[in-house]
Formats: C-alpha cells, structure tokens, sequence
C-alpha cells in the first residue's frame, strides 16, 4: 500500500515535465507568401507572443499571440490589423519531436468572416525569445504634409490682414486739426500768403 501512494506522489512531478517546452522563435509557412516570425513566451501550459510579417513591399503587420499546448497538441491564435482589416489566424496542430516542428490546420477570419482555410508549418530557429523585434511599420508622409499646409496659410492670412490693418489706421485715424484753418477761412495752405492779405477776404 505505500509502493502505491509513493508511486502515485512521484506521478504528479513527471507529468508536470512532460509539458513541451515551446518557449522559441519560431518561422511559420502557410500564413502569408512569405514567413511569419513568431516569437512564444511559456507558463506551464499557456502559451502568448507576439508574431511579423515583414515582406520586402508594403503589407507589414504586427500581432499578438495566444494560445496552450496540452501533450503535443498546439492551439495558437494571432491576432493582427491587415491592411486596416481585423484579421484572427487560428493555427491548430501537432508537435514533431522528429524535426521539432509544428504542423497542422490554419484558420484565418478576417473582419468577422472566414477568409481563408490551409495548412502551415512551424520551425524554431531561435531559443533567445528575448532578440524578437516587431516589425517597423512605414509611416504615412501624407499625414505631416496635411499638418502643414493649413499652418502655412494661416501664417500667409495674417500677413496680409496685418498690412491691410496697418493701411486702415493710417487713413482712418487722420488729424483733424491739421484741416482747422482751411475749414474758418475757406482757403487751403496760407502759409504762403504774405502777411497782411488775409483780411481783405473778410472784410
């Protein structure tokens, strides 16, 4: 009776290390043209990343993993933005010991419909999960060029209501008094009027 329980105690400790140790870079087929680089983290049977797809033209994306691994059944789940469309691929497959690889069935949903059904493949090609780098999406230069064409109106607008404000002033804010002595005599300049001649208008 304690051979039993004894060998049922050391039972628990053996299945515990026999969960596969996925804990790798990894490239897969089948997801895109090209290879996917997916880089898993590992806690007992959890499984969650991140994955790329970095082709040579546009089309990039970034995404994140979840997933289990339970005897050598792989249940993956990437979930990504592809061209701006809400993209879920379900990778469910088996471990190879043989070659370390992961083989098995692809699902792939995108903006709530099933876009596409195959098969991929899964090869680890680096143990330091700890160098993966996401992929380095392009920037929109056209963005930036919007941002700065109002400002640079703008700037042009304000010049030119300032000089046509500055025109205003000077013709609207006139002196007055400057006008007094031909508004009494009825004459304009009579600075050149010889002195004694004024009057004889008034007389």
């Amino acid at each position: 009776m304690d051979n039993e329980s004894s060998n049922v105690s050391q039972s628990v400790p053996i299945s515990s290390q026999s969960i596969l140790d996925l804990s790798y870079i990894w490239s897969v087929s089948g997801i895109e043209i090209d290879n996917v680089i997916m880089a898993l983290n590992q806690e007992d049977e959890i499984l969650y990343g991140q994955a790329k797809y970095e082709p040579d033209g546009q089309g990039a994306w970034n995404a994140v993993v979840i997933g289990s691994v339970k005897e050598d059944n792989v249940d993956l789940v990437m979930t990504y933005l592809d061209d701006g469309s809400e993209t879920s691929t379900r990778l469910n497959g088996t471990y190879d010991p043989s070659n370390q690889s992961i083989r098995g069935d692809l699902l792939k949903v995108k903006d709530g419909e099933i876009s596409e059904r195959g098969t991929f493949e899964a090869i680890w090609i680096n143990p330091d999960t700890a160098s993966y780098t996401p992929a380095v999406m392009p920037q929109k230069a056209e963005t930036s060029g919007v941002q700065i064409e109002p400002s640079s109106s703008v700037a042009a607008m304000n010049e030119t209501v300032a000089v046509k404000s500055g025109t205003r002033s000077e013709d609207y804010y006139h002196d007055v008094r400057q006008d007094a002595v031909s508004i009494l005599t009825g004459v304009g300049d009579l600075s050149q009027i010889p002195i004694g001649m004024g009057g004889s208008g008034l007389s």
